[in-house]
């Protein structure tokens, strides 16, 4: 119990801006800059998935959403009026429900992790930016805030580096 206690606190010790690495499962497109695209699919009991897309110029939610339908990604979305909102998403064997909706967040990178603030437009209105993260999580709070998706990360190498001698010696003792 102890070694696990102690590989926890290293583990959280080791946490920093640049060890936050998200595992991206799949990118398209070109340019200069890049945004990401986390999908939380817990509420369905499957994993998260995060997709990186790259442009040059100007692009909105939309636009990379609609791009990542050539990796595989499902994208169901509906125009209300003079906005557009995503229905549902899925990817492999997973999928949302639609019933919970689709809370939708965007993230920075800034000061050891992601700083998330609520979405205030469709998707076709949201802008991106390069190192942006727009979050799905597929639900709400219940004042109906919005939920940010657990990001799918690599672990740090430093993490793995300072866990070394603690792994060795445990191997030795049970030899």
């Amino acid at each position: 119990m102890r070694f696990v206690s102690i590989l926890v606190v290293l583990l959280f010790a080791s946490r920093g801006t640049a060890d936050l690495v998200l595992d991206i499962t799949s990118s398209v497109g070109s340019g200069d800059q890049t945004a990401y695209a986390v999908l939380d699919f817990s509420a369905t009991e499957s994993p998260a998935y995060a997709f990186a897309y790259s442009w040059t110029g100007e692009a909105s939610v939309h636009d990379m959403l609609l791009a990542l339908q050539t990796t595989g990604l499902g994208y169901e979305w509906t125009a209300w009026g003079t906005a557009i909102f995503a229905d549902n998403f899925s990817y492999g064997d997973a999928s949302g429900d639609a019933s919970f909706y689709w809370a939708h967040s965007i993230g920075t990178v800034t000061d050891g992790g992601p700083n998330w603030y609520s979405a205030s437009a469709g998707v076709e209105s949201t802008p991106l930016f390069s190192g942006m993260i727009s979050g799905w999580y597929n639900g709400f709070n219940d004042d109906f805030s919005t939920i940010p998706p657990e990001l799918p990360l690599i672990p740090a190498p430093a993490s793995l580096f300072m866990l070394m001698p603690l792994l060795m010696a445990r191997r030795r003792r049970e030899r």
